[in-house]
């Protein structure tokens, strides 16, 4: 089959991930796959490169952020238009509804192709706040919910999605439970006293690390705050490039001594800077967008071997507790202990980490999700989500 791979994001962030090992692994199991997704530094023109029966094309970032929620940029939506209206694709798979996935679909979809419909996170409502306007808010969630009637097939990947598109009226056969992989191979722990050291950091300092997520920084360095004091030698090592609100809040907290700060880095580095890092934390308020969502790097925090710390809240802090993969506490309130008793325990970070990462590896490395992935592409039948 042909396949083609609509993605709303910049290269290497967010979705983009989950877009591009979908299209993997279907290029690696004999069909031809097209994956358009956005150019992180290319303003006016298109970039494309290739792996075996696999194409990537990262269109114009021209106009990204135009409509609220992003993807609204009028170069790459006509690419797409016409990759879609003159590729020869058997199956279209729309990963979420920007108007860089949804209006190429609408516009050239033909009567012979299978839409197919990724929901991976709840944006009407939750992540998209639309300044409290109704109207936007209606607006919003119209187009959301809109091109899951569309689809053929829906794949969720969480639970609390499942029940939102069987609320909307999705029938149960349509609706399948996908969940997101890891690179197991790739992301996987270096030795932490080297990583420590690459970075300026002492190796009998406790270092609590983190990648970039509004949702949870601001509670994270609220905790980080209340931890502190207790444990003076701890470092909060933050990999990527901070938020400006980040850095003022760290220093409104007086913590910017604190702060151990990498810098945009490289998909090769992130493997031994995670490695640098103890503990990785990712505290999470209870909402309707943390439920439904699986943040991508909670996987490479236990692939790379670090103790995870997590609230309890959406489907996979259960599954890690129920594994015993991860330190997973009640409530925001709990993490400032939760770190103190992770940071003097160095018997159970060990433990932890290596629990976690045989976790991930046998149950959401890309290679054992492929077949789950491959069937639903196909059309085979699937158990529908729970």
């Amino acid at each position: 089959m042909r396949i083609l791979f609509l993605n709303a994001n910049l290269a290497g962030c967010g979705t983009y991930h989950r877009a591009l090992w979908f299209a993997r692994i279907c290029a690696r199991h004999g069909h031809h796959a097209t994956l358009c997704t956005v150019a992180r530094d290319r303003w006016w023109t298109r970039h494309e490169w290739h792996e075996p029966r696999l194409r990537v094309s990262e269109g114009p970032r021209w106009g990204y952020t135009w409509l609220p929620g992003h993807g609204s940029n009028w170069l790459d939506i006509f690419w797409r238009w016409h990759e879609l209206r003159t590729g020869s694709y058997d199956v279209v798979y729309a990963f979420e509804y920007h108007p860089n996935v949804a209006w190429p679909v609408y516009a050239a979809l033909g009567p012979r192709q299978i839409l197919l419909s990724d929901w991976c996170d709840w944006y009407a409502g939750a992540a998209n706040v639309m300044r409290g306007n109704r109207w936007l808010h209606a607006w919003d969630r119209r187009r959301e919910e809109h091109i899951r009637h569309c689809a053929a097939r829906i794949s969720v990947i969480s639970s609390a999605l499942a029940d939102r598109a069987r609320a909307i009226g999705i029938p149960p056969s349509r609706i399948t439970l996908l969940r997101e992989g890891v690179d197991t191979t790739t992301m996987r722990p270096c030795d932490r006293a080297s990583a420590k050291a690459s970075l300026g950091i002492p190796a009998d300092t406790v270092v609590i690390g983190t990648l970039n997520d509004g949702q949870a920084l601001p509670h994270l360095l609220s905790a980080f705050a209340a931890f502190a004091p207790r444990v003076p030698h701890a470092r909060l090592l933050f990999i990527g490039q901070p938020p400006t609100s980040f850095l003022a809040h760290a220093a409104r907290l007086s913590l910017s001594h604190r702060l151990v700060i990498t810098g945009r880095c490289s998909d090769a580095a992130l493997p031994r800077l995670l490695s640098a890092a103890d503990i990785c934390a990712l505290p999470l308020e209870d909402t309707c967008v943390n439920r439904a969502r699986f943040p991508h790097k909670i996987g490479d925090y236990l692939a790379c071997g670090a103790a995870v710390l997590l609230t309890r809240v959406g489907d996979y802090p259960a599954m890690l507790d129920a594994a015993g993969a991860a330190y997973v506490v009640n409530s925001l309130a709990d993490i400032p202990d939760a770190l103190e008793h992770l940071a003097r325990d160095a018997e159970l970070r060990a433990h932890l980490g290596a629990t976690g990462r045989a976790w991930v590896a046998r149950t959401l490395d890309w290679s054992v999700l492929a077949p789950q992935i491959l069937n639903f592409v196909e059309g085979a039948p699937t158990p529908s989500s729970p």
